[in-house]
């Protein structure tokens, strides 16, 4: 059964005679030629879950094109339970969506999944949340089968429809497919699909995908942001680095999507853990990681004294190797010439650099150390070199 009033608030006033004529007018000028200026908007229908508790074997007993399923709502279907008690069931959000409308004279509900689509579910005797804008993951509880607003007859009215506006005369509702259960196309006639049984299968676990700018194995010397999104019906969410998260609660109830920072656990390799709470139960782990941060510059180079080569001699110039203790020496950037404060992009990853042939003089060997994590220690003479035939 269906019915549901129209809930926005219109300011009242009389109109003459004249005015009552000039309105009816304009309203048939809208009606007839407003679907031609206006372009039928888009719809993208999500992925839908049957509303039904999982595993359960649920009756229609009202289907399409009849009865009280017969004007804008003509695609709906009314649900008994078969085996089990219809009062008090468990009603589940067919897909992630945002509560639209609520009307408490008909316990109904009605959620907005985006794109101009929402579903519709009515005669619920408890409702778990009515507020405007509250979410409601795939799969989650939205409520209790009753018989309000259909007094001595518990089921579930379910609608699925596309809406441009909070006008019923902008909805239509739509044929049904469910990703756990029947599709129920359009076959014509009245009363489509009663009596069919309908069990939808179980929820799958929950999954969790991450998201990051950074990879795993890695070290980094900047902040990054470690995004996760879970699927499937999650109860909430918990994290932490280097451990996973309690099993008992979720650390984030009702969240299906989080992040962290990795510059908020500090230096060091750390790894990322998500646990994802499933609303039947059943848990999921996932992790992020290992990866690196560190913002500390290798250890400072110390200068040797001068060293003498012979031009046509292939000479190998050695210093003191630096240390990084996080993640680890990259090697170093070079300059060897006359300047005393050269600088150079020549890049070696051993403390030593084998030179020949160098014209007869004085040259500065200048080294800059640099880490894993793209650190850069600071540019120091670690030789003077005297060149002699």
């Amino acid at each position: 059964m269906s019915g549901l009033p129209t809930h926005l608030p219109r300011r009242r006033r009389s109109l003459s005679c004249p005015t009552i004529i000039l309105t009816l007018w304009l309203l048939f000028l809208l009606t007839a030629v407003a679907p031609l200026l206006i372009s039928t908007p888009a719809y993208a229908a999500p992925t839908m879950m049957l509303p039904t508790p999982p595993g359960e074997a649920w009756k229609i007993i009202q289907g399409y094109g009849c009865g009280t399923h017969n004007a804008w709502d003509r695609f709906s279907l009314d649900l008994a339970s078969v085996d089990g008690s219809t009062y008090g069931a468990p009603v589940r959000a067919v897909a992630d969506g945002t509560i639209w409308v609520h009307d408490g004279s008909s316990g109904t509900l009605i959620l907005d999944h985006g794109d101009n689509f929402y579903t519709m579910y009515t005669h619920m005797q408890r409702l778990m949340a009515t507020r405007a804008g509250t979410f409601f993951a795939q799969g989650s509880k939205i409520g209790e089968v009753g018989d309000v607003g259909t007094r001595g007859n518990p089921h579930l009215h379910f609608t699925a429809f596309t809406a441009s506006s909070y006008s019923m005369g902008s909805w239509r509702s739509q044929p049904l497919s469910f990703s756990n259960g029947p599709a129920l196309p359009e076959l014509g006639g009245c009363n489509q699909h009663f009596g069919r049984v309908l069990t939808a299968g179980s929820l799958p676990a929950p999954e969790i995908s991450f998201s990051a700018p950074i990879e795993p194995q890695r070290w980094y010397n900047a902040d990054a942001r470690i995004e996760f999104t879970t699927r499937y019906a999650t109860d909430g969410l918990g994290q932490g680095w280097d451990m996973e998260p309690p099993a008992d609660a979720p650390m984030f109830a009702r969240a299906s999507a989080g992040y962290a920072n990795v510059a908020d656990k500090g230096e060091g390799m750390h790894t990322l853990w998500v646990r994802a709470f499933a609303r039947d139960g059943r848990q999921t782990m996932a992790s992020f990681g290992p990866v690196g941060y560190d913002i500390t510059p290798p250890d400072p180079l110390k200068p040797i004294s001068i060293t003498v080569v012979l031009s046509a001699t292939m000479n190998t110039l050695s210093w003191p190797a630096s240390h990084d203790a996080l993640s680890g020496l990259a090697g170093y950037r070079i300059y060897l010439g006359p300047l005393l404060n050269g600088e150079a992009e020549w890049f070696v990853d051993r403390a030593e650099l084998s030179v020949k042939d160098l014209s007869p003089g004085r040259y500065f060997l200048r080294a800059q150390p640099l880490d894993q994590a793209g650190n850069s220690g600071k540019w120091a003479t670690v030789a003077t070199v005297e060149v002699w035939e």
